[in-house]
Formats: structure tokens, sequence, C-alpha cells
């Protein structure tokens, strides 16, 4: 360890998200428990603090941790990948790659305050009281600032025209204090998001487009202004001693009224109930007309019990991470969900989804077997709820990756999920992949520029499916800017490593093509022909030949 790394003694950081304290060659959460790291990767993490900004080479962390000999390249990245663990940095954010370069901490050095004292007065076991004293006075700080931001949202700026806004809504990100909390918040908006997009007669604002602009905006019309809709949802939740605070919130982003409010406190078995009020709460506080078909839709109640719906909602948050290890969490959470109730379709639906996703990584080990489940799950989410799109597009995900099954099927279901829920892109664009990926490379790639053109935050795996279409048009360098893309917003996609890989390799940057498959080694996925091959979606035998002989021009055999 370097002497300037060696004399950090105590620091208080901001690494991604969350808070940490450097005291004394020990890294520290917020509230004083010692992250586990090994003594190798510790030393590692303090010297890439002491040189934070700067990239460090391999050669470099070679001897500044180790330098009495030289490690090798899978010893350091073996590091790398422990470091970002303990951090969860799953987007590879705090411990950046920079290609045939090194490696970069990114960490903000903050000035000591209530937390880093509570951390430290925890870490050295005294001044208790004087750390709950802190964490009380924060919590009434926190419920002040609240409240005097609630009544500062209900002003509306003097002189500001009344422009005409979308008649489109949007479910602005529900307030939590604790990790519990902000878990069931999340859970919570996001289902009913879910609801909301059901109905045709509503027009939805993605998540990506509000999380784009809700940090730098302040009030429910300044919102509005900035994502041209009319409507905001606004949520409150917490939960304390088994007993849930819900608070929502209609406001008309012309001038910021609250047109509809309620507010559920009680248990999570009551709240179930109070949820499924929910969508036509609101739809009926906007005077929307909805159609048969809508009306139907509302009226459908997926579950009723709590603890099922729960273990939906961890699925999807194991699912994020797209890594093998979060979608076997994912299936246990999913298996949880329809044992305490049979008759939940979205359970079944997404745990068909999981099984392809899994499918289309080569994460399997008996494929037939695999194969045979997640086929049941998705037919039997159709027999529980017939018009439930998601079951569709998990249907034409697994015929489209699935050994037994076939291009025809895959985009007869995708149709099928275009046409029950017309406001989703993922459908379409899902469709425009399994056409490009069958031999129809321009029907399919101009699809998916229509759809990232209008969407306004695509998803990184619409991008994915782009590059693979340039890739095949042999548009390299319009693949290779493509897929950056695709990188840049998920760092750790297996799937856009393996497209990145062989876009390299046929544009001759065979060492970089190299450093793209380390990095898909560290992930913990098997660079080899035969494993890379085993996850190629394409079905069109000439594209296979493409795909394969890229591979071997990076030297993958």
């Amino acid at each position: 360890m370097t002497q300037d790394a060696a004399t950090i003694s105590e620091m208080r950081l901001r690494l991604g998200v969350q808070d940490y304290v450097w005291c004394n060659g020990e890294l520290l959460d917020a509230s004083g428990h010692r992250v586990p790291l090994r003594a190798k990767a510790l030393n590692m993490f303090a010297e890439l603090l002491a040189h934070r900004g700067h990239v460090l080479s391999k050669d470099q962390l070679s001897e500044l941790v180790w330098p009495e000999t030289v490690a090798t390249d899978e010893s350091i990245a073996r590091c790398i990948a422990d470091i970002r663990k303990a951090l969860k940095d799953d987007t590879f954010k705090i411990v950046q790659t920079y290609p045939k370069q090194g490696y970069r901490l990114n960490a903000v050095v903050q000035q000591k305050d209530a937390v880093y004292e509570r951390a430290f007065l925890h870490r050295k076991g005294r001044g208790v009281l004087i750390a709950v004293l802190v964490a009380v006075a924060a919590i009434i700080l926190s419920a002040v600032l609240r409240d005097d931001s609630a009544r500062g949202l209900e002003t509306v700026s003097p002189g500001l025209p009344n422009e005409r806004l979308r008649e489109a809504i949007a479910i602005l990100p529900f307030a939590a204090d604790s990790d519990s909390d902000r878990f069931l918040a999340s859970g919570l908006s996001d289902d009913l998001e879910i609801h909301l997009a059901e109905v045709s007669a509503l027009k939805l604002i993605s998540r990506g487009q509000v999380s784009a602009v809700v940090d730098a905006e302040k009030s429910p019309v300044a919102l509005a202004r900035a994502l041209d809709v009319r409507y905001l949802v606004e949520g409150d939740v917490r939960e304390q001693d088994e007993i849930i605070a819900l608070s929502l919130r209609l406001i008309d982003g012309t001038d910021g009224t609250t047109l509809w409010a309620d507010r559920y406190e009680g248990t999570r078995a009551g709240l179930m109930g109070f949820r499924d009020t929910l969508p036509e709460a609101l739809v009926g506080a906007m005077s929307i007309e909805l159609n048969i078909q809508d009306q139907k839709r509302l009226a459908f109640k997926d579950t009723d019990d709590p603890i099922a719906f729960q273990e939906v909602m961890q699925a999807r948050q194991e699912l994020s991470t797209f890594t093998y290890e979060g979608s076997l969490a994912a299936e246990r959470h999913l298996r949880r969900a329809i044992a305490r109730d049979p008759d939940y379709a979205r359970a079944h639906a997404e745990l068909a989804s999981t099984f392809a996703i899994r499918m289309e990584n080569n994460w399997v080990v008996l494929s037939s077997a695999d194969e045979d489940k997640a086929f049941y799950f998705a037919k039997e989410a159709l027999r529980l709820d017939e018009g439930l799109w998601f079951a569709h597009y998990a249907l034409g995900r697994l015929h489209s990756t699935a050994k037994s099954g076939n291009t025809k099927s895959a985009l007869t279901h995708l149709r099928q999920a275009m046409s029950l829920q017309p406001a989703n892109d993922d459908p379409r664009a899902y469709f425009a992949i399994v056409t490009a990926m069958s031999g129809n490379l321009n029907d399919g790639a101009a699809i998916l520029e229509s759809v990232i053109a209008t969407n306004p935050q695509p998803p990184f795996w619409y991008y994915l499916g782009l590059a693979n279409a340039q890739f095949h048009l042999k548009r390299y360098e319009n693949a290779l800017e493509t897929v950056k893309v695709c990188l840049d917003q998920m760092p750790n996609s297996p799937y856009c490593l393996r497209t990145q890989i062989a876009v390299l390799s046929r544009l001759d940057r065979i060492e970089d093509a190299e450093w793209a498959a380390e990095e898909y080694a560290i992930l913990g996925h098997e660079v080899s022909l035969v494993a890379l091959m085993q996850t190629a979606i394409e079905s069109d035998p000439n594209l296979r030949a493409h795909l394969e002989a890229s591979y071997r021009l990076a030297g993958i055999e």
C-alpha cells in the first residue's frame, strides 16, 4: 500500500448513491458496519481511493497491491469484481473500466456531518444516545422540509402562461425514508404503472422520461411542463410496526391543484384492497371514458395476497441485475408467489419471462426441462388471464430463443402483445429484433429506429437490437456507436458485451475485442465459441455464420 493510501485515516465518501466512511484502513457503511472485503481487495480499494479520479493500469495495480510479486490479470480482475460486489456497483459506475488503460474509482469526498459522526460513534461503541438524537433530529428535519416542500408545491409562479398540456399522466417516484420503505414505494409505483399502462385510453409517460427530469424540476407545474403532461401522481409511503401509511394525490399540472387524494393506513393485507381501487379512482378523476376492453382490465384483480405481491416485487428487483444469480433468486420469489396464489397470472408470466432471459444468456443446465417449464408457465398465465399482454410477450421471447420454439409463433405472439398493449414499445421492439434475426434485417432495423426515435427514454436492449441489425448489415461503425449507448446504460449487460466483441473484431480492433472478452469473463461468463453461439438469437443460418466468423477473428475458439 502506498504512503498516500496508508495516511488516509478518516473521511466520508459518496460512492454511487450510498454514503461510506473510510476509517484507519477499513471501509464502513453509513451506519458504521464494516464492508466485507478480502485483504487484497481492501488494499486495492485503498489504492484506488488514494488515486481517485485517476486511471490505474493493471501494471500499476500489480505493483501497488502485490509489491513483492507480479499479479496475474485474473487476480486483479477478481479483486475488482469483489469491490464492485461489495459496493453493489452493478453498473460499473463506481469502479469504472477504461479499455486497454485500467480502472478508476469515482468517489466524492464529503465533509463531516451527522451521518459521518453517527458511523464513527457506532463503530467506537460510544455515544449511542447522541447517535439516536442525531437520527431523531434528522427525521424531524426531514419531516419539516417535506411539509415545507408540500406547501410550496401548491404555489404557482405568477405570470406564467396557462399552457395546454398533453392529456397524459406521469407517476412521480414515491417518497420514502428507509430502505424497506423505498422498496415498498418502488413496488407500489411500479404496480400502479403496470395497471395504468393497460388502459388503452390513457397515455402514460415512461418511468425513464420521468426520472430524467424529476431531479431538476421541483414544483408539479414545472415538472408537468417539462414532461408535457397534464396529470401527475405523487405518493408517500411509510411503514412502522407492520402498519403501512400510503398517501396519494393526483395533481393538475396546469396550475398545481389537487384533483384527487386518498390515504391508506393499515396492514399489508388491507393494502391490497386499497391498491386495487387506485387505477379506477385515478381514471375517474381524470374523466376518461373507457371502452369495454379497458373496463374489463380495470375490473380484473390479479392477487389479493400481500405476500405473493411482495414476492413478485422482489423478483423484479432481482431480475434487474441481469445476472444468473439474480434470475435464480427471481425464480424462487415467483415460485413462492404462485404457491401462495396459484391464480396469480402475472406471477406465472414473469416466471416464464425469467426463463426466457436465462435461455437468451445460456444460463441453463437442463435446457429441455427449462423449456418445458417456461412454456407451461406462460400458457398457464394466459389460461388465468387471456388478456394479459405480458404472457404473449413472454411466449414471443421463448419461441425466439428456445430450441423447440419457432419464429412464426414468436412473431404471432408478439403481434398479439402489441394489439393488447399498443402503448408499450417493448413488444414492438422485440418484434423488430426477431424480424431482423430471422433475416429481414432492413425491416427490423427500420422498426427499431422508429421505436427509438419516438420513445423518450429507450432502454438499453432497444439499442442492442439495433446494433445487432447494423452489425449484420455490415454497418460496423454505426453498430459500434449504437452498442456504446447500450453499454452506457447497462455496463454489465452480457448481451451488449457479446455484440461489442463481434463488432470490434470486424473493425480489426482485435486488442479492444480481447479486452471486451475479458470484461465478459469477469462477469462470470464463459468465453468460448460454443458458449457464445449458444446465446445467439440469430435464426437465419447466414447471420449465424457471420457472427461465428466474427468471434473467430477475435481469437475465440
